[in-house]
């Protein structure tokens, strides 16, 4: 009953504070519907790109053209042998793309007749997805130059066709993943700032003291500061889905419950970076302005603004550290791909040992400084 009782005043406090209930209501609804509505598909790099190929032709164009697919632009990632191994490709999210060479691919290139390879990819992340699809193109195109002895400018039509599939975004709609971007960011930083503002005001007006000669054991002053933003996160999650999903209409492909759960993850995760910001500052301004040089690593960190394929070795292991690379790759599958708990396991785990390892930091040193 004590621990319901704070919470309930923790919420009450928020809804009587305009200035965290404007930010709140700008980062979830109005920024992603920004973004979207905002969103270009200019200015993205292809660096790495994970790719699969499945040879059905099995002949040297056929695998000549194969070893086109190299860095930097790509990494071959898998030699598909069967059919049924393409979809969990791309469901499990290992590879992006996957080049299909149809069987007498190198006889109709021996005849000069037009040969089609076909691509597959899953389209989640349209400006990536676009511009491997155009560097397929390219690749194709020269590759038919090559067959024909003749240089790529004096090549009139290229006698290699690549056909391409997106899958999970097969209209290729910038809106979808720029929103989401927006959204997950949301989540990440209000999960970082509402904690550690709770206890700052606490701090400004002398009633975490209060706090500490109650009854209340510290881990419940402790909870009564970090399940109400994950009520609040939650919610506020849900009502940019709406907004998200009646302005654009983005798909909820997968279980809307197993990604809430990931949020209330995420949540409980950054919390314990919330608790380390409130022991190192006083007032709420220094707190906000600390909570968003804190998201600017972590973004990075998170593969939303590079590839972690494309990033270098320290940094891709430092990714393994960053709840916000496990929320993103699971978001993204469960909206857009629809997938599993079955398929995203790993990522729960993840998510559940970085965010339990933060917190346990977080809350040691909270209470330690007010324990």
């Amino acid at each position: 009953m004590r621990l319901l009782a704070l919470i309930g005043k923790e919420l009450r406090t928020f809804l009587r504070d305009p200035a965290l209930v404007f930010v709140v209501v700008f980062l979830f609804v109005v920024h992603p519907y920004q973004s979207a509505a905002q969103s270009s598909q200019s200015g993205f790099a292809l660096s790495n790109y994970p790719v699969a190929a499945y040879d059905l032709d099995g002949t040297p164009q056929s695998v000549a053209f194969i070893e086109k697919l190299r860095p930097p632009y790509f990494t071959l990632r898998r030699m598909v042998r069967t059919d049924g191994e393409i979809s969990g490709l791309l469901d499990r999210g290992e590879v992006s793309m996957v080049v299909v060479v149809p069987e007498g691919f190198a006889r109709r290139i021996h005849r000069g007749e037009a040969a089609s390879v076909q691509v597959l990819g899953d389209g989640t992340y349209s400006p990536t997805s676009q511009l491997a699809g155009a560097s397929v193109r390219i690749i194709a195109q020269q590759f038919a130059a090559a067959q024909g002895h003749a240089s790529p400018d004096q090549a009139k039509l290229p006698i290699v066709d690549a056909r391409f599939r997106m899958r999970y975004n097969p209209a290729l709609q910038a809106e979808w993943p720029a929103s989401l971007d927006m959204l997950f960011m949301a989540v990440t930083l209000i999960s970082m700032l509402l904690p550690a503002a709770f206890i700052v005001r606490e701090k400004e007006q002398g009633t975490i003291e209060q706090l500490l000669v109650s009854p209340l054991r510290p881990w419940e002053i402790t909870a009564s500061k970090i399940i109400p933003m994950i009520l609040l996160a939650t919610a506020a999650t849900l009502a940019s889905l709406g907004v998200l999903v009646w302005a654009f209409a983005l798909p909820i492909r997968g279980s809307l419950v197993l990604f809430l759960v990931a949020t209330a993850l995420t949540v409980f995760s950054m919390s314990g970076i919330s608790l380390v910001i409130a022991t190192f500052t006083r007032t709420l301004p220094s707190t906000m302005i600390l909570a968003f040089m804190l998201i600017i690593p972590i973004q990075f960190l998170s593969g939303s603004v590079t590839p972690v394929e494309a990033m270098p070795p320290l940094q891709y292991y430092l990714t393994l550290l960053s709840p916000q690379r496990y929320y993103l790759n699971i978001g993204y599958s469960i909206l857009l791909k629809g997938a599993s708990l079955a398929t995203l396991w790993k990522d729960f785990v993840g998510l559940f040992l970085v965010g339990t390892s933060l917190f346990v930091l977080g809350a040691r040193r909270f209470q330690r400084q007010f324990g």
